[in-house]
Parts: structure tokens; C-alpha cells; sequence
């Protein structure tokens, strides 16, 4: 039970009446007659209003993601409320309604106050600007009586747990690059690539022009005339995605942290990989082996490496990058492609991962893609206004030094190395796997697409 407004402002003018009683006989009489008679109704409007029968529904959207500064997806996702009351109720009642969502869903909780008919639709706006699983508090109505003196409320539906993902829509080149992934995976078209592959696909019968390197001397021998292989690029090569999940990556840019914009961009790399046909598995690591996920090449398969990740975090802590090699290493697998997602963002951290990847050199492709810190190159551009400001520019132009300097040794030693802003990770990250696919050792950018259907993509 909580009383209306109406009932305060009644009792305040009881209580002023009250005090007129030493100049007339009989008004304290009035008065306590008339509180009661107050309390009585209100109780009455109390009991009216709880006869009212309210049933409410959900419906969340079938996957929230995480909104990005530029995906603007903003106005489509919303929460489906729907709210219903008897179709002849036994009172008319004003009802106020409130659905207590966390601040990772909504900025605000979200109340009305409203008529009821029969059934009100409402959508509410969602904002999930966090990942993870948050709960979502209960949905409360306060009924208020026939009399207006009185509220009664209730839950109508309990509190949810609600999962939000991180980006799965993409724009421009890089949603253009998942959509060929995802039809080459279906089937809907071959993607045909630059250069000779090494997995023999069909064999045909020789063609004048055909080179002599493709004939297929053993079908020759057994058919009698000259027979010639096609070969077809290979699949299923074996990827590692090691994921730096350290304090480095808990910097916050454009409104996500850097963990947040690498697990995207980890997850687009996966999609590539595997409509490719690619075993994949993915490594996450700060001080420690945080989460090792294999995903099968299929759309289950990548279902389950989003619920998987979807709920990492930085730790603020030293990512070892010694231990997350030495994991790979360990790891019974072939020659393969190491995708390492990282920020470089202090000297120290430098050495270590650059003998981390020449440790990788010696068995496996690994490639660096560098987040590279906003606020550094913010530092690094502006002109200093004191003597604090100058050194903090000196120790931003050292890290970037030094961060081209990493770069450069590693391409030296044969490792490919890109840095790129938050907002061109994902591409920069898919673009260095389409050229790992490029026939011949280690990956060279430059700057040709693997094949026709990705150059018109761009």
C-alpha cells in the first residue's frame, strides 16, 4: 500500500483544521471522524485497486550485440513490452509502469504513466554498451484506485538474465568480405584465387596452352591420352587467434574498450576463416590461459565461439606473451598461421612479444596486428602547453618509435606486422589473413586482392 499524494495534502488540511479546535467546540471532533473516514477510503481504494488484474510480456531481440560508435544500430534495437488489462475491468484505474533495466541495456530505467486499455504495445529503446551476461531487473506496475487515494503495487514479471554480444554486423568492406566467406561456405559460389593452388580438385583432358607441370602422368598412363589436373587452393589450414586480454587492452576507444574492438575484430577473422574451411583456434591470455576455444568451420561451430567469448574481459595485469607462444608450441599442430591481437603500448612489452614471435618463427606463421592507442597518438600530435605536457609528448613519440621499430625487425625476420586505429582493425585484421593465403612463404602486403571476387568487393 502507498498512498496518493491526494491523501498527504487531505491530512495537511485536517491537521490545520486541528489546530482551530481551542477557538470552536466540537472541531477536534470533526477532524478525528474525518481522519477516519480517510483511512477507511484509502484502504477501500487499496483493495479496488489491487482487483485490477495486469499480465505484461517480453520480447528481447533475438541477439543483442554491442552497439559501436558507427554501426548505427541504435534505432533497431529495442525491447518489445507489452502490457494487457482486462477488456471490461471492474475499476478504471491510472497505472504507472516501470522496467528496471542494468546501465550495460539502457542509460535509464523506463517508466510511463498511462490509461490502460485492453492491450498497450511499447518499445524500448536498448543501448547495451557492455558485453557479458547482465540481468535485467522485474518489470513493476502501480495501480492507483477508482478514489486516487491510494497505490497498489505488484511485479508483473520477474527479472531476466540477458547476454550481449559483441559486434556480429559490418559495414563497408569488411561486411562485404563475411558475406563472400559466408556464401563460399554455403556453397553459392567459388571464389577463385590468384596463383596455383596445392589440392588437386578435377582432373580434365589436355588442352593445347595447358602448362606441362599440370599433367597428370598416372591418369595418363591408365586412360591413354594426355590428362590434366586442376588444382584448387587448400583447405582446412590450421589458424591460431591469440588474444591479448591484458591491462593494455582495458583503454577505453571511441566509447569500447581495446579488448572490445580486438574480440570483434577476432570474431570477423574467425567468420573469414572458417567459410575458408580453416580449423581455427583461438587463445585468450593475460597472465594467463583465460580461454582456449576450437571452432569447427560451420555455423554451429561459430554460434558456439560466440557464447564462448562473448564475456571476456581485461585483466590489469602483464600479459605474458612468452607463456601464451610456449602454449601454441605445445599445441599438437601443423605449420600454422598465428594471428597475434595485441597493444603495444610501453617498451618492456616490446621485447617481450617480439623473442615471443621469433619463438613462433621457428614452427609456425605468426603475424602481429598492433591496436594502436588513440590517446598516444593524441599525445604525440599535440603541441605541449607546459613542461608536464612536453614530457608526456616525449614518451608518446618514444612508444610510437618504437612501436615502428617492432615492425620493421619483424618484417626483417619474416613476421608480418600491422598496426592499425580501432576503427580499421577488423579490416587490416581480414586483409593480412587473405594475403597469408597468397601462394608462396610468409605474407607480403602488397596491396592485391587473392582473388577477383574480394577486388570487387573493395
Amino acid at each position: 500500500m502507498i498512498p496518493a499524494r491526494r491523501v498527504f495534502i487531505l491530512l495537511g488540511l485536517l491537521t490545520l483544521l486541528l489546530a482551530l479546535s481551542p477557538l470552536r467546540a466540537g472541531i477536534a471532533a470533526v477532524v478525528g471522524v474525518a481522519d477516519g473516514a480517510l483511512l477507511l477510503a484509502t484502504l477501500v481504494d487499496w483493495l479496488l485497486s489491487r482487483r485490477f488484474r495486469l499480465s505484461a510480456r517480453r520480447a528481447w531481440p533475438e541477439t543483442l550485440t554491442q552497439l559501436h560508435p558507427s554501426s548505427g544500430e541504435a534505432e533497431r534495437t529495442r525491447l518489445a513490452l507489452e502490457i494487457e488489462a482486462p477488456r471490461r475491468p471492474a475499476v478504471t484505474a491510472t497505472i504507472e509502469v516501470e522496467e528496471s533495466l542494468h546501465p550495460a541495456l539502457a542509460r535509464t530505467p523506463w517508466r510511463r504513466r498511462l490509461a490502460l486499455g485492453p492491450r498497450r504495445r511499447f518499445e524500448i529503446p536498448l543501448e547495451p554498451s557492455r558485453r557479458g551476461l547482465h540481468r535485467a531487473g522485474p518489470l513493476t506496475a502501480r495501480v492507483l484506485g477508482p478514489l486516487g487515494l491510494c497505490w497498489a503495487q505488484r511485479r508483473l514479471l520477474g527479472p531476466e538474465s540477458v547476454a550481449v554480444y559483441p559486434r556480429m554486423r559490418w559495414g563497408g568492406r569488411v561486411g562485404r568480405l563475411l558475406a563472400l566467406a559466408q556464401r563460399h561456405e554455403l556453397g553459392l559460389v567459388t571464389l577463385d584465387r590468384r596463383g596455383l593452388g596445392g589440392e588437386i580438385y578435377a582432373l580434365r583432358r589436355y588442352q593445347p596452352g595447358d602448362p606441362r607441370t599440370r599433367i597428370h602422368w598416372k591418369a595418363t598412363a591408365r586412360r591413354g591420352f594426355l590428362v590434366t589436373r586442376e588444382d584448387t587452393w587448400e583447405r582446412g589450414r590450421p589458424m591460431v587467434v591469440l588474444l591479448d586480454c591484458g591491462r593494455a587492452m582495458s583503454t577505453v576507444e571511441e566509447g569500447l574498450t581495446k579488448l572490445d574492438h580486438s574480440l570483434a575484430a577476432s570474431l570477423a577473422l574467425i567468420r573469414l576463416a572458417a567459410g575458408h574451411g580453416d580449423q581455427i583456434t583461438v587463445v585468450a591470455f593475460s597472465d594467463r590461459i583465460q580461454r582456449t576455444v576450437r571452432v569447427r568451420p560451420s555455423t554451429a561451430g561459430l554460434a558456439l565461439a560466440y557464447r564462448q567469448l562473448y564475456d571476456l574481459e581485461a585483466r590489469p595485469v602483464e600479459s605474458l606473451y612468452d607463456l601464451a607462444a610456449e602454449t601454441v608450441l605445445q599445441m599438437t599442430l601443423p605449420r600454422s598461421t598465428v594471428m597475434v591481437l595485441t597493444s603495444v603500448v610501453d617498451l618492456a612489452t616490446a621485447e617481450i612479444l617480439q623473442e615471443a614471435l621469433r619463438r613462433l618463427r621457428r614452427r609456425h606463421r605468426p603475424v602481429l596486428v598492433n591496436l594502436e592507442d588513440a590517446s598516444v597518438r593524441r599525445l604525440a600530435e599535440a603541441a605541449p602547453a607546459d613542461s608536464a605536457e612536453a614530457y608526456a609528448k616525449l614518451a608518446a613519440l618514444e612508444i610510437l618509435l618504437r612501436n615502428r621499430d617492432l615492425a620493421t625487425e619483424l618484417r626483417r625476420r619474416g613476421i608480418p606486422a600491422v598496426a592499425a586505429p580501432a576503427d580499421r582493425l577488423a579490416l587490416e585484421s581480414l586483409e593480412t589473413y587473405l594475403e597469408m593465403l597468397r601462394p608462396g612463404p610468409g605474407a607480403r602486403r602488397t596491396g592485391a586482392s587473392p582473388h577477383p571476387d574480394l577486388r570487387a568487393a573493395g
